[in-house]
């Protein structure tokens, strides 16, 4: 079961996030519009036809609100897609290996 909210508030700002059937730009798994306050993310390759798994969705995901942060914080790091690579990888770990009571 996907773990990905429909809305997420990004500062001050409310970005809707949709899960589309593939993306229009080849080889791309998500993207960010600033502007729309949209994240969209694809359920599979538009180069192979090939399903995404959960966890590479939930991933991209985080990979793509990084993104949304960044911008939001003004920050030259949000172009930096192996910087976002990176650090949404150990985020996602993280949230996958949180333990509540």
């Amino acid at each position: 079961m996907l773990n990905i909210p429909i809305r997420i508030r990004v500062g001050t700002k409310m970005y809707s996030v949709d899960v589309v059937e593939s993306m229009r730009q080849k080889r791309e798994m998500g993207e960010v519009h600033y502007d729309q306050r949209k994240i969209s993310i694809a359920q599979r390759s538009n180069v192979t036809g090939r399903t995404y798994t959960e966890d590479e969705i939930n991933d991209t995901f985080w990979h793509e609100l990084v993104h949304a942060i960044l911008y939001d914080m003004n920050s030259r790091l949000h172009d930096d897609e192996r910087f976002v690579t990176e650090f949404a990888a150990r985020l996602a770990t993280a949230i996958k290996s949180a333990k509540f009571k």
